[in-house]
């Protein structure tokens, strides 16, 4: 079962009767995600709760889009556009349905957040609320969770294949990494090397010293030197997104104080694990492994200040529920879903260490498609 049936489907339970997708410059990525292929220009997408799929692109990427969709097995009709006032008419014509999904998230302030659905710009939707007076708006989200959140055999398998590839380049990186490079010439070779077979999932991100205490720091132009240098990266190739995080020593052998953080992370991953399974309540695995932190020592309160793990899928930052101590008891793990594990320690204005792995939801236990030096890599 191809997106477009699978949607069709949804639709159907949801008694809607279409999901209608309006893309502008790449601003909503399901519009990839169904056709296979980046359509840049204005665009629009009609996913039919009757089968009767349209896709409105512009004259010169009509080709593309229409050999996509073949290639993918989707039958819908691709209907060309050459002017603005010809691609409102044909969505007049042929989008006028009494209840039509758009992606805009509902609860975006709510623990049971849709915000992974919010891509329609404001003044789209407006637009659609003119041209179509009689046609009641729903949230995609819904269609969006059911297509996302639990993955296909296929997009296991996308995973395992990124996942691998993007191992094999950060095992090089004490081959090339060297004192006095900056962060950003790290980051630029290991960006370089994903475009020969995919491309970057999010700008990586590499961090010296202090930085590295930094969980979303900024790659910059600060000089590697001795001491952790982290790097959080991941690619993208076919329907799936690696992101990985390992963190390595620069100089000669660790510090004492770097090794003893380093083997509680890495311990307290192999104890979160066993808690991503099928029915489990998605903040358990982030409360065993705070616990063993704390058995260790460590104030994780203070330490360790982001969740344990997010979905993992088409973007970096996937769809479904958080994996995170503060989780409400309703977020519910489910069988062949993606997420990361990834604990840190983080001593601010000085360094920090976060191990990530990408995992795969299991029926009794999981599958770690990634793994962490078990003893930290020397630059």
């Amino acid at each position: 079962m191809n997106k477009f049936e699978k949607a069709q489907q949804i639709l159907q339970e949801i008694n809607a009767d279409g999901w209608l997708i309006v893309v502008n410059e790449d601003n909503d990525i399901h519009s990839r995600y169904l056709l296979g292929v980046g359509s840049h220009a204005l665009h629009a997408i009609l996913i039919a709760a009757d089968g009767n799929h349209k896709v409105f692109p512009v004259v010169m990427e009509a080709n593309m889009v229409k050999n996509s969709l073949k290639k993918k097995g989707v039958d819908a009709e691709v209907i060309p556009f050459n002017s603005l006032s010809e691609f409102v008419e044909k969505l007049k014509n042929f989008v006028s349905k009494p209840k039509i999904a758009l992606d805009f998230g509902e609860n975006i302030f709510q623990e049971n957040t849709t915000s992974y659905a919010d891509y329609i710009p404001f003044g789209t939707y407006s637009a659609l609320k003119k041209l179509l007076p009689t046609t009641e708006f729903i949230s995609a989200a819904p269609i969006i969770y059911e297509l996302r959140s639990v993955k296909s055999a296929e997009e296991l398998e996308d995973l395992r294949n990124v996942c691998k590839a993007t191992i094999e380049l950060l095992e090089t990186v004490p081959d090339f990494a060297k004192i006095g490079m900056t962060e950003r010439e790290v980051m630029a070779k290991l960006e370089y090397e994903y475009a020969k077979v995919g491309k970057p999932a999010f700008p990586a991100i590499v961090g010296t010293g202090e930085h590295s205490a930094d969980p979303h720091h900024n790659s910059s132009n600060e000089k590697i030197k001795p001491g952790p240098l982290l790097i959080d990266t991941g690619m993208q190739i076919d329907e799936m997104c690696s992101d990985i995080t390992w963190t390595y020593w620069v100089g000669n052998n660790p510090s004492e104080e770097f090794k003893n953080a380093y083997n509680a992370l890495y311990e307290s991953k192999i104890i979160a694990n066993k808690y991503y399974t099928d029915g489990t309540p998605s903040r358990l695995p982030a409360v065993k492994c705070r616990e063993y932190l704390a058995e260790k020592g460590y104030d994780h309160e203070k330490l360790f200040f982001h969740g344990l793990g997010h979905a993992l899928d088409f973007e970096a930052h996937g769809v479904g529920p958080r994996v995170s101590s503060k989780a409400p008891e309703y977020s519910i793990l489910k069988e062949n879903m993606v997420y990361t594990n990834e604990p840190g320690l983080y001593w601010i204005g000085k360094w920090g260490i976060r191990l990530e792995d990408d995992l795969i939801v299991g029926k009794e236990k999981c599958e770690q498609v990634t793994y962490n030096p078990k003893d930290p890599l020397v630059i």
